[in-house]
């Protein structure tokens, strides 16, 4: 847990590889050529700063609301991991809009879940539905969604959304919807999908966060032009970044890469030698909680510019997200090992929080 994190930014003019030093106090100083290094403890620091001390004076929504979008017939795990990971790590609500083929299955994972079937799915209408009809049904969902999306501090799309044409249809509209409301987003799985076939929706958009694995990763490098050959994983990660001039994107991994474009560290603490089908919705679930504190954490700041360590506010909230998962998983393997799954995960949750922040507890 005493790895380092180092934070890198390119100048802009002359294209220099630059270090941003820290204050004693925490907050950036001018970028300068001679590296420095930030401990895990470090950053763990300025990211415990961010997070909302519980106290008996909060009321319920303080401490984050997040949705997530996703969830069809044959995917209810995914968005059920990221939306269940949102309470555990500390949200106060967690809600879900899924397809109805879904909303059954995935309440009955859990009762803390607030589950909304209004996505339509395609397998539930005649194959050959008029167009007519078909946007009446795409206005009734949207409107079902858009009403409950003012609510959120931040709104997770894609796990566990599949590939159906009337799912994507609105979603796609949602999307533009948020963003035209400034609303902050985590996009994972079959959002990455999404906006990889369609980048204009969240190109040059910085209320934006993309978690992609590898798969996606290489994915998204094929749209943006970005060649992989010869190109070390920083080089990589920063040239997505750069070209999608706004997102933040999560490059998840041994370590997982976290960059803007202009900015990019890494989170190495914790982790596991295992790789179970739904840890990455565990760590969405997780940052999107994190960026729920963050908002809240600028309401309240008397300077929302001195952020702690002076790192860029979605940049905390994400390297915040992939700790609190890496902890956990990390807790989680020292039990199960090669048997550790997604749920095993889960359950280290609230013990990986209480071991970073438990004196806000």
């Amino acid at each position: 847990m005493h790895s380092t994190c180092t934070v890198l930014s390119r100048t802009s003019s002359f294209g220099l590889l630059c270090r941003r030093t820290c204050s004693p106090r925490g907050y950036a100083t001018q970028a300068v050529s001679t590296m420095a290094h930030h401990s895990q403890e470090d950053l763990g620091k300025f990211s415990y700063e961010v997070v909302p001390q519980l106290s008996s004076e909060l009321s319920k929504g303080m401490s984050g609301k997040v949705a997530t979008i996703g969830g069809c017939r044959e995917y209810t795990g995914a968005p059920y991991f990221a939306s269940i990971t949102c309470l555990r790590v500390g949200a106060d609500l967690s809600h879900c809009f899924c397809t109805s083929g879904a909303a059954t299955v995935i309440k009955s994972y859990s009762p803390e879940l607030i589950v909304h079937p209004y996505l339509p799915d395609s397998t539930d209408y005649d194959d050959d539905l008029a167009e007519g009809k078909k946007q009446k049904i795409y206005d009734k969902s949207l409107g079902a969604i858009k009403h409950w999306l003012e609510r959120f501090d931040t709104i997770i799309i894609g796990p566990g959304l599949g590939r159906d044409e009337m799912v994507h249809h609105v979603v796609v509209e949602a999307i533009k919807w948020m963003r035209e409301n400034n609303k902050h987003m985590v996009l994972d799985a079959d959002g990455l999908y999404i906006v990889t076939k369609n980048l204009d929706l969240i190109k040059g958009y910085k209320n934006a966060i993309l978690t992609p694995n590898k798969a996606e990763f290489g994915r998204l490098a094929k749209q943006l032009d970005v060649d992989l050959e010869d190109k070390d994983r920083q080089d990589q990660l920063e040239q997505i970044a750069k070209k999608l001039e706004g997102p933040l994107v999560v490059q998840k991994g041994a370590k997982d890469g976290i960059s803007d474009g202009t900015t990019t560290i890494y989170c190495e603490g914790g982790g596991s030698k295992r790789r179970a089908g739904g840890q990455g919705d565990v760590m969405t679930g997780a940052i999107a909680t994190h960026l729920a504190w963050i908002l809240t954490y600028q309401e309240r700041a008397n300077d929302p510019s001195k952020f702690p360590g002076g790192l860029p506010p979605l940049m905390l909230a994400a390297w915040g997200g992939c700790h609190i998962a890496r902890v956990a998983a990390e807790l989680s393997f020292a039990i199960h090992k090669r048997s550790m799954v997604a749920g095993d995960v889960i359950d280290k949750l609230g013990e990986a929080v209480d071991k970073l922040y438990g004196s806000k507890t």
